[in-house]
């Protein structure tokens, strides 16, 4: 491995040549006459910059600001200097990014990804850009009436090179500087974080591993289809039983716990092959799944066993854990203000760049845009003329024309290839004028004007800029409100996300504005200062307990997961963290196989027809549904605070993800801008995980991928890529499909037990209805089903609460699996104490999926309800 990537010694030594004359240029020239000089834009101000103030006078009276330039001969060897250092660094960087992208550089940016490839030939065209404007600058350096022409096309080609030069150093910190300094950095953050990444069983097996063994074809330990783990023969290879339990808050895992309770009685719970569940269901699966293994007991559901005592004693579960409910308000709060304070330094730091930028010699030297008293005299706001010159829009306006150019060149060939081609040159140089233009032109016109905007109603831009923070700070309240009030299948408020950029760019504006006129609280050095360190700071906080899936986790282990030590009246003590077995450990227990659903968000439309993906949690993979095979459990990528992602992958985190309703993304339910503002006041459950089909990323020697604050950036522009992030954002299960039935027809078993406790409108079946086109369209499964015995009539309750169908797989098998629907509602069949309690209540079942504190009687009804379909499902099979 040492050979392959080279003396890194002499390269480091390579990569300090170009330094030298960088260095050397400071000994003649100081950096604002360079300023001055590269952006002059015309004769005046070059020759500010380029002769003796005496004599520039003579040519350039505009009344700017007039500095001495250095002597003729020190400009004439900075510039020589300079020269040598652009031929430098176009040879140097050329060949240290060629290596760095062929030996050092993690694989997650090898190949042709992104621009990764590319960066060796953009520090060529930095240095040559260099070369050409600096060349120019030697020629007229000492000409008294330099060419109009020239000086302007010495700017453009200047701020050409300076985006080419950022593009490179982007370069040498991804491809160089970063991997090779990691090897001292990872240990040392680690170390100063506190925790290591427990190592997997084994090592994450390369790309070959795909071909090899697929999910279908692995085993649970010794056990096989026809040997379930309690002895039983009844589920053999030709009858193969699987449940699913959909989600639907604590409403669904009580009736789930009380249908497991009634299928465990004669058996058929125990013979099942598979037990896939999601959201609400997933809770009480989870915590059967954890809390059965310690004592070796499957049969948890009995209203007599500890298990099923203590759940209904902690029904509230979010007042289980730290503090009670007080506890997680206070920690939601502290972790909301460390991201929307990210949020919000990130807005300051940009208006505070943009505000230096623009009243910097490169762009609007004197910037004013209102009076001002400079040594006791009034000084008049600048004209829009004074904002705005052709040096300013060349820059931008010559690529973006060059651009569009291409691109309607490529459209007189037929040739597919040459088109796109040309069309990723068009926007790759169309997309340099516009960012040009936006920042030369637009920015420093919009704080020109935007002084003058903010007045119209009372005059004073302040008062207008604090009224409009007020009235969006109510707007973004009332959408937050929106959210926690509105159940999860409601359209409320898709203008979330718009409210928050509002707000964000008007006190991003008042910062420019402060900062362009070197006058207000915020024209400080204490805006980057502190803006910085608090990034940094949130950067080095672990991603994932920066979010509110740690304390939704905490209290769902704290209600549904118990050990086998007795404790008080015969309840069972909340099992540890630490003291919860990893995935792995479940392989071969008794029981069904548990498999948590949730929702691997996407930005783009996937297969399935929607933006998003299946992502299952189990004992025998982590499996991202994107047609190619899953990880095995005891594979699955471990993290580290340093990592940003959970040390331990286990039921309880499993079901907090396969739950996280609200989140910055939602499959199906997401809600256009409001998305953004769910991850900016941090509402979010999801979290970012390791990505089952990127693992040799994780298993390589160079830096293995962490969830940095880029990710974060990620949930507010909405770009999840599945395919080529290193982490995929996992949510809640519903947010795709919210029986678990797609996902478990991926198994093919003969029969499927469908436990229906979601939140639809009474009798509308909208869930089912959303996994029978689901699995059409991303399964081939044709899903037919007896619908009569459970449709609502107009002016009467159905006649039953349960059904029997079919799924047909049209993939030449034929295989055909049998199914039992059954829908948490009250029908003809219920027994004399259900309906009495439907006539108390008028909302049973239907409570809300966000009423998260149901009454001991509320959860008895469920759970009887539950007991009640159980019955229903045992005499249709």
């Amino acid at each position: 491995m040492g050979e392959r990537r080279g003396p890194r010694r002499w390269w480091a030594t390579a990569a300090l040549i170009p330094l030298v004359p960088f260095l050397l240029i400071g000994r003649y020239v100081d950096s604002e006459y360079l300023i001055r000089l590269y952006f002059a834009g015309d004769p005046c101000r070059w020759l500010l910059a380029a002769r003796d103030a005496t004599d520039s006078v003579e040519f350039c009276d505009d009344g700017m600001i007039v500095l001495a330039a250095p002597d003729l001969a020190d400009q004439r060897m900075a510039l020589l200097l300079d020269l040598a250092f652009a031929a430098s660094f176009a040879v140097v960087g050329y060949l240290l990014l060629t290596a760095g992208h062929r030996h050092w550089a993690p694989l997650r940016r090898r190949g042709d990804r992104w621009l990764w490839s590319k960066m060796p030939w953009i520090a060529v065209v930095a240095g040559t850009l260099d070369l050409i404007e600096t060349s120019g600058q030697l020629i007229w350096l000492d000409d008294a009436t330099p060419p109009t022409v020239a000086t302007h096309l010495i700017a453009a080609i200047a701020w050409w090179k300076w985006a080419a030069y950022l593009l490179a150093f982007v370069g040498w910190f991804g491809l160089v500087i970063g991997p090779i300094a990691a090897g001292a950095v990872r240990p040392g953050m680690t170390r100063l974080l506190g925790d290591e990444p427990q190592p997997p069983a084994k090592d994450p097996v390369d790309e070959r591993y795909a071909g090899e063994q697929t999910v279908d074809e692995q085993t649970v330990g010794e056990q096989t289809v026809d040997e379930q783990p309690d002895g039983s023969a009844e589920s053999t290879a030709s009858d193969v039983l699987g449940i699913t339990a959909s989600g639907g808050g604590i409403r669904s895992a009580s009736v789930v716990l009380g249908a497991l309770r009634g299928l465990s009685r004669d058996g058929t719970f125990q013979r099942a092959r598979w037990l896939h569940a999601v959201s609400g269901g997933g809770f009480a699966a989870g915590g059967w799944r954890a809390s059965s293994l310690p004592c070796d007991d499957i049969e948890l559901f009995e209203p007599d066993h500890p298990w099923m005592r203590s759940v209904k004693a902690r029904l509230r579960y979010l007042d289980n854990g730290f503090g009670s409910l007080l506890g997680g308000i206070v920690g939601a709060i502290v972790r909301t203000v460390i991201v929307f304070g990210s949020v919000v330094w990130a807005a300051m730091l940009t208006g505070w760049v943009v505000g230096w930028s623009t009243g910097s010699w490169a762009v609007v030297p004197g910037f004013s845009n209102k009076e001002r008293v400079v040594d006791g005299e009034v000084v008049a706001a600048m004209a829009f003329s004074d904002v705005v010159s052709w040096r300013q829009v060349l820059p931008g306006a010559l690529p973006a024309a060059l651009g569009l150019v291409v691109l309607a060149a490529s459209l007189l060939s037929a040739d597919p290839s040459l088109r796109r081609r040309a069309r990723s040159v068009a926007v790759a140089v169309g997309g340099l004028g516009l960012a040009l233009l936006i920042a030369l032109v637009g920015l420093p016109v919009a704080i020109w004007a935007g002084r003058d905007v903010m007045s119209i109603i009372s005059g004073e831009a302040e008062t207008n800029v604090t009224i409009l923070g007020v009235v969006t700070g109510a707007g973004l309240a009332a959408a937050v409100w929106r959210v926690l009030k509105s159940e999860l299948t409601k359209r409320w408020s898709r203008l979330g996300g718009v409210f928050l950029l509002v707000g964000m760019f008007a006190f991003a504006g008042k910062v420019a504005d402060d900062r362009a006129n070197l006058d207000g609280v915020f024209a400080g050095l204490w805006v980057p200062v502190i803006g910085i360190v608090w990034l940094v700071a949130t950067d080095l906080i672990p991603s994932h307990r920066l979010t509110l899936n740690g304390i939704y986790r905490k209290r769902l282990a704290g209600t549904f997961l118990l050990t086998a030590e007795t404790h008080g009246a015969g309840l069972r003590v909340p099992m540890t963290y630490w003291g919860e077995p990893t995935w792995e450990g479940y392989v071969g227990a008794r029981g069904p196989e548990l498999v948590l659903c949730g929702t691997a968000q996407s930005t783009v439309t996937q297969h399935g027809g929607l933006p998003a993906l299946g992502f299952a949690f189990s004992p025998v993979a982590m499996s991202l549904y994107d047609e190619t095979p899953g990880l095995p459990a005891a594979r699955y990528i471990p993290g580290s605070s340093w990592q940003g992602f959970p040390r331990r992958w286990t039921v309880s985190r499993s079901m907090a993800l396969a739950g996280a309703a609200f989140s910055s993304a939602m499959g199906r339910q997401s809600f256009g801008s409001t998305n953004s503002l769910l991850a900016a006041v941090n509402l979010r459950l999801g979290m970012w995980v390791p990505n089952p089909n990127r693992r040799t990323w994780f298993a390589e020697e160079h830096p293995p991928p962490r969830v940095h604050l880029g990710y974060f950036a990620k949930e507010l522009f909405n770009r999840y890529d599945p395919d080529d992030d290193a982490f995929v954002y996992v949510t809640d299960g519903g947010h795709r499909d919210n029986l678990g039935l797609v996902e478990q027809l991926r198994e093919r078993p003969d029969r499927i037990i469908v436990l229906d406790a979601s939140g639809d409108r009474r009798g509308s079946f909208a869930t089912l209805r959303q996994a029978i086109a689901l699995a059409d369209i991303e399964l081939n499964v044709q899903i037919d089903l007896e619908w009569d015995p459970i449709t609502w009539p107009e002016h009467d309750v159905p006649t039953d609460c349960a059904t029997t169908g079919t799924a047909t797989f049209r993939d030449g098998s034929e295989h055909v699996t049998r199914l039992v629907y059954a829908k948490a509602q009250i029908s003809d069949s219920a027994p004399h104490d259900l309906r009495l309690a439907a006539g108390r209540d008028l909302k049973f079942p239907d409570y809300s999926t966000g009423d998260q504190f149901l009454t001991p009687e509320q959860f008895d009804d469920l759970v009887a309800l539950g007991e009640h379909l159980a019955t229903r499902i045992t005499r249709l099979l």
